[in-house]
C-alpha cells in the first residue's frame, strides 16, 4: 500500500496560493475542467479543487473532489511539480472514473 496515500503536503489549502495560481499560472481547459498550473519549488505537485454551486448540491460537488484527488492520488508521478488548481466546468455531469481521469492527464500533458 505504499504511495497510495494523500498527504497534506500535496494538497493546496490556502486562499492567497489558489490566488496565485489563477493570477500567474498557465490554463488549459477540458472536456470536464480548466486546469491552472504554476511550478513550484517543492520538488513534487499539489492539487486544489474547485467546484461551483451551479454543479450541484454538496453531495455532487463533494463527490467531483473525491474522483477528482483520487485520479490525482493514482497517477501524482505524471505530474510535474507545480501547484495545480482544477476547476470543475459548471453543470457538467459526474463522468465515470475513467472518462475523468483521462481527461485530467490529457491536460497535464498539455502543460
Amino acid at each position: 500500500m505504499r504511495g497510495q496515500s494523500f498527504p497534506k503536503a500535496y494538497r493546496i489549502r490556502r486562499r492567497d496560493d489558489f490566488k496565485r495560481v489563477y493570477a500567474q499560472g498557465k490554463r488549459v481547459v477540458g472536456r470536464y475542467f480548466v486546469l491552472h498550473a504554476l511550478p513550484n519549488t517543492l520538488g513534487h505537485p499539489r492539487v486544489g479543487v474547485t467546484v461551483t454551486k451551479k454543479s450541484g448540491k454538496a453531495v455532487v460537488r463533494n463527490r467531483w473532489k473525491r474522483l477528482v484527488r483520487e485520479a490525482f492520488r493514482e497517477n501524482k508521478a505524471l505530474f510535474p511539480p507545480a501547484d495545480l488548481v482544477v476547476t470543475v466546468k459548471r453543470e457538467v455531469a459526474v463522468p465515470a472514473h475513467g472518462d475523468l481521469e483521462e481527461d485530467l492527464l490529457k491536460l497535464v500533458k498539455r502543460l
